[in-house]
């Protein structure tokens, strides 16, 4: 409310005195307007990141999830994209936020697309589920080793991310993407940790 109560006090003067511009002025005008429109978005989309309260569990198939994740990224695709699936079918129910996990996914498979449209080449995405009983991983806050036998790869034929990106890529405002916001993986690093599990990036000459 800090930021956003002067924004729309910016806002509403713009407006106000526009009516008074002359012709030159007024796509001046127009500009305070749609830029207060702007920083007011990206603050809504950063008070996500200080909301501490812990998802609302339920069991949820993954599978479901990733199949609504599908259908939403080819019905969003400007170019025809494969996306194939390697499902373990044994794989119990997660304990999550169904509406959480399909915004992590819907993330993933979008970035995935982008770097193969961008890259002209045509090409895949690769999605695939895996139970890994003997995973455990050293929580660096903690110490506390835990389980994590559930494994989500999201794979694509793209370019790959840059090497001086990676070290960054889950840091809000890093973005290869002209115009990125940089806060997409940003919240899916956030999600994923709200949950209990980690996510990474593994470097490959391609993909």
């Amino acid at each position: 409310h800090e930021i956003k109560n002067p924004l729309a006090g910016i806002r509403g003067a713009a407006q106000l005195i526009e009516p008074t511009l002359s012709g030159d002025d007024r796509p001046l005008a127009r500009l305070i307007c749609e830029e207060t429109d702007r920083i007011r978005d990206l603050v809504d989309h950063m008070e996500v990141f200080s909301d501490e309260r812990p998802p609302e569990r339920e069991p949820v198939n993954i599978h479901a999830v990733l199949e609504r994740v599908k259908t939403l990224a080819l019905a969003g695709m400007t170019k025809p994209i494969a996306i194939k699936e390697e499902y373990d079918p044994s794989l119990p129910p997660v304990m999550g936020s169904r509406n959480q996990l399909i915004q992590v996914f819907i993330n993933l498979v979008k970035n995935a697309a982008e770097a193969i449209e961008g890259d002209g080449s045509g090409g895949e995405i690769h999605l695939s589920t895996a139970f890994r009983p003997g995973v455990r991983l050293s929580i660096a806050a903690s110490g506390e080793r835990v389980t994590l036998p559930l494994e989500v790869c999201v794979r694509d034929t793209g370019p790959g991310v840059p090497a001086d990106i990676r070290p960054h890529l889950f840091d809000p405002f890093i973005s290869t993407k002209p115009g990125g916001r940089g806060l997409g993986l940003a919240l899916v690093a956030k999600i994923v940790r709200d949950h209990g599990g980690i996510i990474e990036c593994e470097p490959h000459e391609r993909g």
